[in-house]
């Protein structure tokens, strides 16, 4: 992995940094007391007695060798003698062990040392080795003397390694920075078992499919208002995601789109009222004539954006001045009327169930949206399954009636209906929600849409994180003044403001003709009356 791959990671899961860094101080700072004490506590305490090495005539040397007197001190009588004094009940042997000998030949001399965390048994248990010692060897009568040089005195050991501030703020900074690191391994481990796809890279490496369009994550306000953002926002960053997703399908060299309106005979009728025209159907398969093109707007899951997305490439394809049918194939949940705020009604099941006594004109509803028809999912929804596979007379009845054909059916991993529907559209739009989509899910609906060989105009990817950026992409920061900081507005607004106080001044200018004009402009009705004259005259 790349430094770009760990900051896209940091950056998509700043959230479980941030809390394993909460998490972190929080404990330190519950831990650590108000008031810390001025000194560190202390561990543990060494104390050493000393011994000096002489012979009973006063020679220069020792009779016995330094090692063997340290061998006295740690096994023996010697051990035995010193746990009696200090009513150790355990083995001697344990005791000894708790005891260090060193030696020192230039100078003759032994050093019993005692570690312990209590500083009077450190000392007691080196004082009275030392002297059990002395004593031990005077009765020996080996002609080596013992003498205690220095008792054994208690030393505070100094901590070695790192010191943990006794503060508690220094503690719970600490702290922050502990979990600050933890939290950055937990976000590689996060990334690396959610297999949820969120970027555009991801999404065409998992499908081999371009994404045609990245639609920002809309707020709270208006995914609950269930608007159309083309429609309400036409100026917004929203409206010109779905706006290149309608110029992706326009230029996709996959789907005919149609430059003229479909042949129609009769008055037909207009999007306003949906005249009933029996020309326009009921029609079949054999005798329909090519009109306008299909599109079928997809996901493979529910609560994609699906919906919403195919409400919003309708209203797009209607500000190019086409006229637009939307059909709600998705009979399952069917809740495209409620974007369009049409009452459900009769629609695509009450067609598909008498095809030849119902016309489809007769179906499509006007909508708020200039331009744009609706046939709503119908009344009978008992078997949708059964009621999808015979859409194609729908279909051909629909090209005679729209340039542009808007079909949102149902999930294709959710329920089979999308498929018997795939082979009579000109092209195919998925739509992928960022973070929603596994890779293994992604790779099964391209596989499914590669096997029915339907063009597939692209991706719509909805809910894109927005990135703050200054300069074009999705950092949302060009056009329409979304992008303008305080001071720029400011400066817009004065401009505004100025504009507006030399506007009368510029009309009185633009209505009031110069002198020349007014005698041009009076010079011009006798003009006009003269050559009447002259043409009467000839006649």
């Amino acid at each position: 992995m790349t430094l770009r791959d760990y900051v896209k990671i940091f950056r998509q899961r700043w959230w479980v940094i941030v809390v394993c860094a909460l998490v972190g101080g929080g404990v330190m700072f519950v831990i650590t007391p108000a008031k810390a004490s001025d000194q560190a506590p202390t561990r543990s305490y060494t104390a050493t007695a000393t011994l000096l090495v002489g012979s009973v005539e006063g020679g220069g040397g020792a009779s016995m060798p330094l090692g063997r007197i340290a061998l006295y001190v740690t096994t023996g009588e010697v051990p035995v003698r010193a746990a009696q004094q200090l009513g150790f009940e355990d083995d001697p042997a344990v005791l000894a062990q708790q005891i260090s000998v060193s030696q020192d030949p230039a100078a003759a001399a032994l050093t019993i040392s005692a570690k312990n965390s209590n500083a009077q048994v450190a000392a007691d248990r080196a004082n009275v080795f030392a002297q059990t010692t002395v004593d031990y060897f005077n009765e020996l009568g080996s002609g080596t003397t013992l003498t205690v040089l220095q008792a054994a005195t208690p030393i505070a050991d100094s901590p070695g390694g790192a010191v943990i501030p006794p503060n508690r703020a220094l503690r719970t900074g600490l702290g922050v920075l502990v979990g600050l690191l933890l939290g950055l391994g937990v976000a590689i481990v996060v990334d690396h078992l959610d297999a949820r796809l969120r970027t555009r890279d991801e999404i065409h490496e998992a499908t081999d499919l371009p994404v045609i369009a990245e639609i920002p994550k809309l707020p709270r306000a208006e995914r609950q208002a269930q608007s159309i953002v083309v429609g309400q926002s036409p100026l917004s960053v929203y409206a010109d995601g779905y706006r290149a997703a309608r110029s992706a399908l326009l230029h996709a060299p996959t789907i005919p789109i149609n430059t003229e309106p479909p042949a129609r005979s009769g008055t037909g009728g207009t999007f306003g009222s949906w005249e009933a025209d029996d020309t326009y159907g009921p029609v079949t398969a054999t005798d329909a004539a090519p009109g306008g093109s299909v599109v079928m707007i997809t996901s493979a899951l529910a609560g994609e954006g699906k919906t919403t997305s195919a409400a919003n490439i309708a209203a797009s394809f209607a500000e190019t001045g086409k006229r637009v049918l939307v059909i709600d194939a998705d009979l399952r949940s069917p809740n495209l009327h409620e974007l369009f705020d049409v009452p459900q009604g009769a629609g695509v099941s009450d067609f598909l169930s008498q095809p030849k006594a119902i016309s489809l004109s007769t179906l499509v509803r006007p909508t708020s949206i200039e331009g744009v028809g609706i046939v709503t999912a119908g009344t009978q929804l008992e078997h949708p399954a059964s009621l999808t596979s015979r859409m194609e007379p729908l279909i051909q009845a629909a090209r005679k009636l729209a340039d542009i054909i808007v079909v949102d059916s149902s999930p294709i991993l959710g329920a089979s209906d999308g498929f018997d529907i795939i082979p009579l559209v000109d092209s195919v739009l998925l739509v992928v929600r960022s973070g929603r989509l596994t890779a293994v899910a992604a790779q099964r609906v391209a596989e499914l849409l590669k096997r029915f060989q339907v063009p597939v105009a692209g991706i719509v990817m909805v809910a894109v994180p927005a990135i703050a950026s200054d300069g074009y992409g999705y950092g949302y920061g060009y056009g329409y003044g979304y992008g303008d900081s305080k001071k720029r507005r400011g400066k817009k607004t004065s401009q505004t403001a100025s504009a507006q106080a030399a506007e009368p001044d510029l009309m009185a200018q633009i209505t009031e003709p110069a002198p020349e004009a007014a005698a041009s402009q009076s010079r011009g009705p006798r003009r006009n009356a003269r050559r009447a004259v002259g043409q009467n005259q000839d006649a």
